[in-house]
């Protein structure tokens, strides 16, 4: 019979950083938070002017960018080579890189403030008694959704962090 405990032949595999952090549901929990962040894009999509420009593109790359990480450490946790585990690691570093970058420029667009352009009809918030216009409802709109991509990219910076730990480690022994 043979024991439970046998390896698998082929490359090398990526480090366990605990006996029961789970490298597989970590990756898919990774390649999530990237879907979650290319489906935002579009919701940024907007002619408004005081956000940055083309500030939509910013976390459909990083999203693009997340899944493929995750994909690439799915692939090496099951079938190890040292081909995937480069993959894995330089993937999971890039990855690292854009989501810090992004994490300040999620930082950044979350401090910005709109100037007050309603000049035309307003309409009643029946939540406050007041007036809103609707250009402040679409920027308090666009303000949530960019505190949703920081918590999701402070997840993947997370994620990143400890896969490219996990595989450069790995690459070394």
């Amino acid at each position: 019979m043979s024991s439970p405990e046998v390896a698998p032949v082929g490359g090398p595999r990526l480090v366990r950083i605990a006996p029961w952090f789970d490298v597989e549901a970590a990756a898919v929990v990774t390649i999530l938070l990237g879907l979650f962040q290319i489906f935002l894009s579009a919701v940024l999509i907007s002619p408004e002017e005081t956000s940055l420009p083309k500030f939509f593109i910013l976390p459909l790359i990083l999203g693009i960018l997340v899944v493929t990480a995750g994909s690439f450490t799915i692939a090496s946790e099951r079938n190890p080579s040292r081909k995937l585990l480069h993959g894995c690691a330089f993937s999971n570093a890039a990855g690292l890189l854009g989501a810090a970058l992004a994490f300040c420029l999620y930082c950044h667009s979350l401090g910005l403030n709109s100037k007050d352009r309603c000049t035309g009809s307003m309409h009643p918030d029946r939540d406050y008694e007041t007036y809103r216009c609707p250009f402040d409802m679409l920027s308090a709109f666009s303000w949530s959704v960019s505190l949703l991509l920081l918590l999701y990219d402070i997840g993947a910076l997370v994620m990143h962090a400890i896969f490219s730990f996990s595989a450069f480690k790995a690459l070394r022994v």
